[in-house]
């Protein structure tokens, strides 16, 4: 069970605090009472102190028999026996142990007094005495306790077992704490439980916390395990200055094994109330959820909002795969009023995409729709209605000609008076993969033929503009290695130099509308490209070669890597004058320096960082550091700079540091140089037990320039053994 108390909002100083009371379910609840005058049984603090004892193992008898022994019995008539002194009575994967057993023949019933233990292969009762049901597996244990197999435990006034399915607690307690003094306490007058529908039912329940009460239910319906179950959620109260004050109400419907739905109003003080729906489903091919959420009439923005979100995955049935992302909002600032993240409330255009895909053994083809809806910026993507691709992947086998071919045809379309229209697209290849131990070579020919039929197009565009162009590329590279010794460390060090050259001639291009070609310049992820333009609609015309060089340090005894390092740099032999409209004629002849570094010189230290160095300007356009350090299993530190020319430098940083066996502290910044201000911040202190667990956070986030920081404060409440039954029921 995890009990979230919050939060604090904070725009100038401490406003109020409001609590959000999450109870996600509850299992076996238990609790005992010590009865003045009954047999006593042992004191709870002594039951629950101490490590768990190994689950002891249970005869199984396959035969339907009843297996007794005893130090001593005697035979009253033909149906009677009394059995004392270590009884023990086995009966298929049950077993029962008293101090004295009376057993009836005819009835196939027990009846057992003294230090009474039943043991199921999920549940240990003890007790004073019981009478218990061979035939009918059922029965009443007196004064009891128990223990189940995940280590809950309790004790009960009786618990009666009504079948091997279901059983009834009567003044009984429930926790997962193994001390002798339990932090918290679940108690019931009556509780019932069904594994088998795996629901349970309480009447009279509380909870305790160091002793003290807070939470009582009269009467409460709740899952079983992970099982999931239709009912009320408990409610978010909150405080918001964008909102002010909250309530948020889910309802959770269980429909069916593979769908269900959560239904949540969600009240705010100034601006009305939201209803907020999603919808999942989960069928043997395919999954999706979707989600629909609606304000009437905010009163703040003036207008009512609402959002639709529908994803739909299906895994391949016999070649044939879907996919549809699909979203929607009403207006350019919903994501801002109600996004809950940095990234969702930046966005500035929501993808709306349906797509077919079929794949064959040796080639597939994939159909899609495209379209956006502009959320701010300039103008919107062009919109694809739609688009057809065809790629072949015939296996490439080593020193064999490997032919391929690619094609796609799509229509563009946008809601203004741009050039629209469609594009064909096509490219045959062939490849010569040729390769040893020490070396490979790999030539390269394709041929690129595009045509257009356009309308709305200016006056520098032509309608039914085309164009074919062929490529050659050989990338080749060199493997050298040897052994050497850094302290105690054997390793192997290996030298890669690695050439890749490309020729294409240059085609006039001008005339053709450019719908989604970018150019990409050169940079460590992707430094082996064919055409340094995105897209179909511009062919570099290239003659460069790139060269790469890059070495490796394996440790020998377990071949994990401890050093990767990489530089290299693009040698232009030609000017460059296809460009994207408003560009100039390239004329340089070298590209800007890319270098990399991936190292684990220790099992706790893990660095990257990768810059581009341009000889040009004599200063870096771009660079990347990251650092995860975790010296022992109590601290783990992590660091991330990002740095692009003109356009970003952030720095972030995370630190978990476990104090003390229980006490933790943590942090998160995200900071932007560039504009001197802080992106988001998270600091928290956490206390953590076997048994329960605390944690206390403050969170910071910028939204907009000329708007103040949101600033909350959370409390949440973790009582451990409970969290575990309804997992999954809220997202």
């Amino acid at each position: 069970m995890t009990i979230n108390l919050f939060f604090f909002r904070l725009p100038t100083g401490l406003r109020k605090l409001s609590i959000l009371c999450l109870l996600t379910s509850l299992p076996s609840l238990l609790y005992a009472q010590n009865h003045t005058g009954m047999t006593p049984i042992m004191p709870v603090k002594e039951f629950l102190c101490g490590p768990p004892a190994p689950w002891p193992e249970i005869p199984n008898y396959t035969d339907e028999a009843v297996h007794l022994q005893a130090d001593e019995a005697h035979m009253h008539g033909d149906n009677i026996t009394t059995f004392s002194g270590n009884v023990i009575v086995n009966h298929t994967d049950t077993r029962l142990s008293a101090d004295q057993v009376r057993y009836f023949k005819n009835t196939e019933e027990v009846d057992a007094q003294g230090n009474v233990h039943v043991l199921t292969p999920g549940l240990q009762l003890w007790g004073s005495n019981a009478r218990y049901n061979l035939a009918h597996e059922n029965g009443i244990v007196n004064y009891a306790r128990y223990l189940t197999i995940d280590e809950k435990k309790g004790v009960a006034k009786n618990i009666e077992i009504i079948d091997p399915a279901r059983i009834a607690l009567n003044t009984a307690s429930y926790t997962s704490c193994n001390t002798e003094d339990p932090d918290w306490l679940l108690t019931a007058s009556h509780l019932k439980l069904d594994t088998e529908s795996r629901q349970g039912y309480a009447t009279h329940s509380v909870v305790r916390f160091k002793g003290v009460p807070f939470f009582y239910f009269p009467y409460m319906r709740f899952p079983i395990g992970d099982a999931r179950l239709t009912g009320l959620l408990f409610p978010n109260i909150g405080d918001s200055r964008r909102h002010g004050l909250q309530v948020v109400l889910p309802f959770y419907w269980n429909i069916a094994p593979d769908r269900d739905a959560t239904i949540t109003p969600w009240y705010m003080d100034f601006r009305g109330t939201m209803l907020m729906n999603q919808f999942r489903y989960l069928n043997p091919g395919n999954s999706g959820q979707l989600m629909l959420d609606y304000l009437d009439n905010d009163r703040l923005y003036g207008n009512s909002r609402s959002r639709f979100k529908w994803r739909h995955r299906s895994t391949s049935v016999r070649g044939w795969a879907t996919e549809i992302d699909y979203n929607r909002v009403s207006d350019n600032d919903y994501l801002i009023d109600f996004g809950t993240t940095i990234d969702n409330s930046n966005s500035v255009s929501l993808l709306q995409k349906a797509a077919l895909s079929y794949n064959a053994l040796n080639w597939s083809v994939n159909t899609q729709v495209q379209a956006y809806q502009k959320l701010s910026g300039g103008s919107a993507p062009y919109e694809r209605l739609p688009q057809l691709t065809f790629n072949t992947r015939f296996p490439e086998r080593e020193n064999e000609w490997h032919p391929g071919f690619k094609a796609e045809v799509v229509t563009f379309t946008r809601n203004d008076d741009s050039v629209q229209g469609s594009r064909l697209n096509m490219t045959p290849y062939v490849s010569l993969p040729l390769s040893n131990e020490a070396m490979f070579l790999t030539p390269k020919l394709s041929w690129q033929l595009t045509a257009y039929d356009l309308k709305n197009t200016s006056a520098e565009q032509t309608p039914n503009a085309s164009r074919e162009a062929p490529i050659f590329s050989v990338n080749s590279g060199l493997f050298f290695e040897r052994s050497l010794s850094l302290g105690d460390s054997d390793l192997l060090q290996t030298l890669e130099p690695q050439l890749f050259y490309v020729y294409a001639p240059y085609r006039e291009q001008n005339d053709i509308a450019v719908f989604d070609s970018g150019q990409v310049g050169f940079n460590i992820n992707d430094p082996f490209r064919e055409n340094q333009f995105t897209g179909a609609d511009r062919v570099e015309d290239a003659n460069r070669l790139t060269a790469m060089l890059t070495t490796r340090f394996l440790d020998e005894a377990s071949g994990a890597e401890r050093l990767m390092a990489r530089i290299g740099q693009l040698y232009y032999f030609a000017d460059r004058r296809v460009t994207l409209p408003g560009g100039s004629v390239q004329t340089s002849r070298r590209s800007p320096i890319i270098a990399e570094l991936i190292s684990r010189p220790f099992k706790n230290l893990y660095v990257v960082t990768n810059a581009q160095w341009d000889p040009e300007i004599k200063d870096y356009s771009n660079g990347n550091f990251y650092i995860e350090y975790q010296p022992t299993t109590r601290l783990d530190f992590r660091m991330n700079y990002r740095y692009q020319k003109n356009s970003l430098e952030t720095n972030e940083g995370r630190l978990r540091w476990r104090i003390t066996p229980n006490w933790y502290i943590g942090g998160r910044k995200l900071y932007d140089i560039r504009y001197h201000r802080q992106q988001e911040s998270e600091y928290s202190l956490q206390y953590d037990s076997c048994c329960w667990a605390f944690k206390l956070s403050t969170r910071q986030r910028f939204f907009k320039v000329g708007e103040p920081d949101e600033k909350s404060i959370y409390f949440e409440l973790e009582l451990k053994g409970l969290s575990s039954f309804g997992a999954g029921m809220i997202n």
